[in-house]
């Protein structure tokens, strides 16, 4: 199982058949990378939908409207810790999923040439769907990134 470091220095594991992680830097301040996660003409673009709402504080939520290949994936974040500058964790319903949640925590980190965001995604139910979630992130990463090239 891949091993990260947790905020209080200690090693957490990932199982890899329910949890991912992927890692990018990009040419821009923390804060900036940070706050992109919370904009929501950012967030509209960089995940394809076709109206959010954000209030990132602890207990609120984000309401996101998501149609592919005409079917219905809106969904409703809910955060659960948010820290300037180096740590959103929230959770994931699905209208269609009801009962279902889906983990996410992204940090936020200096790198050589900007900042680093680490995306760590956690309670998928198979591979296929952990696969398919990892690559809508990339993808969501790559768009964020000419974004920010801009």
């Amino acid at each position: 199982m891949p091993e990260f470091l947790t905020e209080d220095n200690t090693l957490d594991s990932i199982d890899n058949s329910t949890a991912y992680e992927i890692s990018r830097e990009f040419p821009a301040t923390q804060e900036t990378l940070f706050r992109s996660f919370i904009d929501e003409a950012t967030l509209k673009s960089i995940w394809g939908v076709s109206s959010i709402t954000v209030e990132a504080k602890p207990g609120s939520n984000a309401r996101a409207i998501l149609q592919i290949d005409n079917e219905n994936w809106n969904f409703t974040i809910t955060y659960q810790e948010v820290v300037p500058s180096d740590k959103l964790r929230w959770v994931v319903h699905f209208d269609r999923f009801p009962s279902k949640e889906i983990r996410v925590t992204l940090w936020f980190q200096p790198a050589t040439n900007g900042a680093r965001v680490t995306v760590r995604m956690e309670n998928f139910e198979s591979s296929e769907e952990r696969d398919a979630n990892k690559q809508a992130w990339e993808g969501a990463l790559r768009t964020l990134e000419g974004l920010i090239l801009k």
